[in-house]
């Protein structure tokens, strides 16, 4: 799911915490996608 661009700031995806940088952002969704390969074993 890409990073989406809004008025404030960033989020991961359409919906959920809005960050003020874009870094941030992808660190969320880093996180959203190691757990989503935890929870697969």
């Amino acid at each position: 799911m890409p990073v989406v661009r809004t008025k404030k700031g960033y989020k991961w995806g359409t919906t959920g915490k809005v960050y003020p940088t874009k870094k941030e952002a992808l660190k969320q969704g880093r996180a959203i996608e190691a757990n989503k390969r935890r929870k697969n074993k």
